[in-house]
């Protein structure tokens, strides 16, 4: 079964609970628009190599430097893709919503995981084998050429987050954390906050204190209001002018 080459690969280094009813790939819902673009028989075989699990927040998805036998799907939930750097500290490389995969960087370069992807929230993942993942690219033409599109929006994204990440002011950084949370929340100006205070930092690339400073700077002026994990905008122009300028 493939659930048990997930644990024999250490893929899941936590205990995780197999849903109890599993719904085909054909079915499904939460297709991505790669998927969305097989035929019956490729999605039959997806469905006969596929594997379904919840992640309770906390738990690996994957894990840096275990074998790469899967590609997750995040079908649902919330997720942070972290990578341990040269001074032992866990670097936050970005926050991925459903719809989003997980491992397929390493899927022609690697066999080793060179992150960990772990659940913010509850999350449902598909793991698919990836021998089955490669035959399906090189077999389907359209369904390589929407991969190319998703890996290619992301690596701008990334790009565009790397040069934030280098000139703006810590500030600029916070402002653009919480406008990103605003939106995966479809732009409700009260969200829960998904990170520790040491997880905000490790993502805006700030230490604490200067987090913690810029987030008392944030309520005093009447930006925000926060209470415990929720977050609650007052002054939407304010923040993203704050965001606008670094």
């Amino acid at each position: 079964m493939i659930f048990d080459t997930l644990n024999s690969s250490r893929c899941i280094i936590f205990t995780i609970e197999m849903k109890s009813t599993k719904i085909s790939c054909k079915d499904c819902t939460f297709k991505s628009q790669a998927v969305e673009l097989l035929n019956e028989e490729d999605l039959g075989l997806m469905d006969e190599n596929c594997a379904e699990v919840s992640c309770q927040p906390g738990e690996h998805i994957i894990k840096e430097g275990t074998l790469s036998s899967h590609i997750a799907y995040l079908k649902s939930g919330l997720a942070k893709i972290h990578m341990t750097g040269p001074s032992g500290q866990d670097q936050i490389l970005k926050i991925v919503t459903s719809g989003s995969y997980i491992g397929i960087q390493t899927i022609l370069t690697d066999k080793i995981h060179r992150y960990s992807a772990s659940a913010l929230k509850e999350c449902d993942v598909c793991f698919i084998d990836i021998d089955l993942f490669k035959a399906l690219i090189k077999r389907n033409s359209e369904f390589a050429f929407e991969l190319i599109l998703y890996l290619c929006t992301d690596e701008l994204n990334y790009f565009e987050r790397f040069v934030n990440l280098s000139q703006k002011q810590v500030n600029g950084r916070l402002a653009d954390a919480i406008l990103h949370f605003t939106e995966i929340e479809n732009n409700h100006i009260t969200f829960t906050l998904p990170l520790s205070r040491n997880d905000l930092a490790a993502l805006i690339g700030a230490r604490r204190e200067s987090v913690a400073r810029a987030m008392k700077e944030f309520t005093d002026t009447g930006l925000i209001k926060v209470e415990g994990k929720q977050v609650t905008i007052l002054n939407d122009t304010l923040l993203h002018r704050i965001s606008r300028n670094g």
